[in-house]
């Protein structure tokens, strides 16, 4: 079980990169804080930090681990309650729908985050399309205690066949020992705009390059001249579709002890009106977490926490729409009325109103604990933990043209999911002759998931032929996980340290030979500080050196995520889509250290690793033998205190990552038309046509090969993968006095971007869409150095122009506070703050930290401009009394 020890550190978040899960051995070492500026002793593994301050408002959570090294969080678009793609350490595997292990309250949840497969294949390039919202909206940031992040070889090998992607660790608020009632509140309101606007052709510079483009494709010219003369701006279709939002969310929570009794209570409500005209979310949650200590040597924890998540958002190709539609059209007629003299899609406005994805998350999770003390060393504990999901999407299509054959089309998803969880363990804890210290644990536990599904559609209209208005479809799956671990630890006098653990899991999805995983992993530490020669050093604070290996799989995780899509080749050379569950498993080796100086003023912690992860396909599928991914990367996190007075202090936390991976195997990896993951290869590798700028005669170049003189598939070469090879974070504290700043920056780089709208807005030949400012540039007789064709020459769509760097760097929190009233614990505080406010970056679209192709690593890279990204201004209010 991971045991939080606060460490009062002065930062705006709850979050560190654990390097390995808190060890067994932890109870007899001392114990310092960061702030103590006579530390002696700290392991990287002991450092979970617990804050007095909350995590950030508003923001997702899995966005606010991008602090910790190694870790990148990308939401599937800016759409409020859109699922976050968090990937630590790069990919560890080829699953179409790879998230890390979310664990609450130390039992694993929100498995059931699989997507809608909407006929995606390697002949388009679609946005994700999940069924509901970010699971994790049933937790509100002010319940949580803490957050962590494993990601190490031994921390993420005891989760076994779950934790392949990493684990997510978060612990909820619980009434402290000896603390009396308090109430506390914390609310706050503000508004919300889009953060960036695409630059797009003028009406009147729209007719003109249409007019042209008719001309050279010999169609009809659109546009007269006399049409032309009375053409300025145009329609604004961003200014009509998006708007300024307002929202707000309220907190009320209760916590304390009395006696032998330890609680927190909360309820929470989020509104929040979404920058898309007709879009927004509204979030219920409630929550209560009572400890009761029953006896001398046994205690009881029960948590149960319920939420509801309304939202109602537009078609995922309404702000492709938005960007490309044509500015000569109206939105409205001249009595007011929306214009439909086209269809749907020649009005974004009509689209945003009309055309609507309404789901509804309901989930209930709750848990009961019971500890006991047995003798002086033996600790048992059982635990039942229980999940509701219900995930409900009503979608309403109108129709599309001014003729329907239908009036609307209206289709209804649901899936029902529920898990049990049983857990049993028992831990062994014990020091002999004041040097050696034993622990040990043997655990089982037991995961029961059911799933249904129930979808519905319906097309509604008198003229619907009959047999046609409606179909219905069922589906439901049962799966169980059954684990036993054993972990084993020894310490020799606080200065060497041997840990090994060994996990067994057995899922029923597999089949009988490939039922059960072994998960076996070991850590050798050396806590050099303590040695002599160190000891009581007035540079060297503290140091810790470590090296370890563990193993994993996917064994546990194919219910709701393991979805392959492989691209087969055939005779043609084209190849085939491929869907097949496939069984994956990782050996990681690591090893770092942690130096802590001048009395832990500056704190060093470091550490590089390689990954093998091998894949294992059913019986009789021989085309994914000897299939491999390989990573390799290096972290390094910096944490200064460079002011440390009682009213005046200051720290900085620089954390970096490098990272790469390759892929062996025979078969390609594909998901959509323009990335294709091959041997030797980078995942989520573009690949196509390199662009070399423009011929003479305004003709597209490009880089042959092959030497045919001509430009074909056979010219196809790798332009770069969509990771990021280096990550980059930056958090800033200050305080003084009662006020307080906290900043949070990070960046991501190394990675190219393919955005689905350049294929439209940067083509010069587009026909009847809109396109962007780049259009102006496109080659004429008087300016043939553009790099731009001419009209009449497409540019392929699987080439280097369509894309850019991925490169940036994103001030992500602001937030200024100021303490209004204190006395003792009680306290009143408003702040003001900001979200997402500045992205530095040479990207066109709306925002470059995007990840529509959802979790799966092989098509990172993917902007779909699915629902623009937002910044954000709060003001808010905090009391405890």
């Amino acid at each position: 079980m991971v045991r939080l020890y606060p460490l009062g550190l002065l930062l705006p978040l709850s979050i560190v990169a654990q390097a390995q899960q808190p060890d067994t051995l932890a109870s007899h070492r001392v114990r310092t804080t960061l702030t103590q500026p006579d530390s002696t002793s700290r392991s990287i593994k002991d450092a979970v930090i617990v804050t007095s301050r909350p995590l950030t408002p508003l923001l997702p959570i899995q966005e606010q681990l991008r602090q910790a090294a190694g870790v990148q969080a990308t939401p599937y678009s800016g759409a409020p309650g859109a699922q976050v793609a968090v990937r630590i350490r790069g990919a560890a595997s080829l699953s179409g729908n790879a998230h890390p292990l979310y664990v609450v309250d130390g039992v694993p949840v929100f498995q059931n985050m699989g997507e809608k497969e909407l006929g995606r294949s390697s002949s388009a390039v679609e946005a994700a399309r999940p069924y509901g919202l970010n699971p994790l909206l049933n937790l509100p940031n002010e319940d949580i205690e803490s957050v962590s992040v494993l990601r190490g070889a031994l921390a993420t090998a005891r989760y076994g066949g779950q934790g392949q992607n990493g684990v997510i660790s978060i612990q909820t608020k619980l009434g402290r020992r000896g603390q009396p009632l308090r109430v506390s509140y914390s609310g706050y309101g503000g508004v919300q705009q889009v953060r960036r606007r695409y630059d797009l052709l003028s009406a009147h510079e729209y007719a003109e390059w249409q007019n042209e483009v008719a001309s050279r494709i010999r169609e009809p010219q659109p546009f007269s001249a006399a049409q032309i003369a009375t053409l300025g701006q145009g329609t604004d279709w961003q200014q009509e579709v998006l708007r300024t939002a307002a929202l707000q969310e309220h907190h009320l929570g209760l916590t304390g002890s009395r006696n032998t009794t330890r609680y927190y209570v909360s309820a929470d409500y989020l509104c929040q009106s979404g920058i898309v005209e007709n879009s927004q979310l509204r979030r219920y949650a409630l929550r209560a977490n009572v400890e009761q200590q029953l006896t001398a040597r046994l205690s009881a924890t029960a948590r149960v926490a319920a939420s509801q998540a309304d939202a109602r958002l537009p078609d995922e190709l309404l702000a492709l729409n938005m960007i490309t539609a044509e500015p000569t059209v109206q939105p409205r007629t001249a009595t007011g009325e929306l214009n439909n003299s086209g269809n749907l899609f020649n009005n974004p406005l009509r689209q945003a109103l009309l055309q609507t994805r309404e789901p509804r998350q309901r989930q209930l999770l709750g848990q009961v604990e019971l500890r006991q003390s047995i003798g002086q060393f033996l600790t048992a504990s059982l635990l039942n933990h229980w999940e509701f999901n219900y995930l409900h999407r009503f979608s309403v299509d109108p129709s599309s043209g001014p003729t329907p054959f239908y009036e609307s089309y209206q289709q209804t998803d649901s899936r029902r999911f529920r898990q049990q969880s049983y857990r049993a363990a028992l831990d062994f804890r014990r020091t002999l002759a004041e040097r050696h210290a034993l622990t040990a644990q043997l655990g089982a536990a037991w995961q029961v998931q059911n799933f249904r599904t129930l979808s519905e559609t319906k097309l509604l209209g008198a003229t619907i032929p009959v047999g046609s208005a409606s179909s219905r479809g069922t589906a439901e799956n049962r799966t169980t996980l059954a684990s036993f671990s054993g972990e084993v630890g020894y310490s020799y006098d606080e200065r060497y340290e041997m840990q090994a653990s060994l996990r067994r899991d057995g899922s029923s999805f597999l089949a009988a030979e490939q039922r059960w995983q072994w998960s076996p992993a070991a850590q050798f530490t050396w806590h050099a500080g303590q040695e002599s020669f160190l000891r009581g050093n007035s540079t060297i604070s503290h140091l810790n050196v470590w090296v370890g290996q563990g193993r994993t799989s996917n064994a546990g995780s194919f219910f709701g995520q393991s979805l392959y899509t492989a691209l087969l080749p055939n005779s043609s050379g084209s190849g085939t889509v491929f869907y097949t569950p496939l069984l994956e498993t990782t050996v990681q080796r690591e090893a770092g250290l942690s130096a802590g100086f001048w009395q832990d003023k500056v704190v060093v912690e470091a550490s590089a690793y390689q990954r093998h992860t091998t894949l294992e396909a059913a019986t009789g599928l021989t085309n994914f033998t000897d299939t491999q991914l390989q990573a390799r990367g290096a972290e390094l996190t910096l944490t200064g205190w460079w002011l440390r007075q009682p009213q005046l202090s200051a720290s900085t936390i620089l954390s970096f990552a490098a990272q790469q991976n390759r892929y062996a195997g025979q078969v390609p990896w594909a998901g959509n038309a323009v990335q294709l993951t091959t041997d030797g290869s980078a995942l989520a590798t573009f690949r196509g046509l390199r662009y070399l700028g423009t011929t003479p005669d305004g003709l597209p170049r490009y880089d042959e090969v092959n030497g045919y003189g001509t430009t074909n598939f056979l010219d196809y070469q790798n332009l770069g993968s969509g990771l990021p090879t280096h990550l980059l974070s930056v958090t800033q504290q200050l305080s003084y006095h009662r006020f307080s700043l906290q900043l949070q920056a990070d960046g991501a780089f190394g990675h190219q971007l393919y955005n689905t709208a350049g294929v439209f807005l940067d083509n010069p030949t587009t026909f009847g869409s809109n396109g962007s400012t780049l259009i102006r540039q496109r080659w004429t007789a008087s300016s043939p150095s553009s790099n731009v064709p001419a009209v009449g020459n497409e540019v392929q769509r699987n080439s280097s122009y369509y894309l850019q760097s991925g490169n940036h760097l994103r001030l992500s929190t602001v937030t200024c506070g100021y303490r209004v009233w204190e006395k003792d614990v009680r306290n009143i505080s408003v702040w003001v703050g900001g979200q997402n406010l500045l992205v530095f970056t040479k990207y066109r679209g709306f925002d470059p930290g995007i990840s529509s192709g959802g979790a799966a690593a092989t098509q990172a890279g993917l902007d779909a401009s699915a629902y623009p990204t937002a910044c954000t201004i709060l003001l808010g209010l905090r009391a405890t009394l």
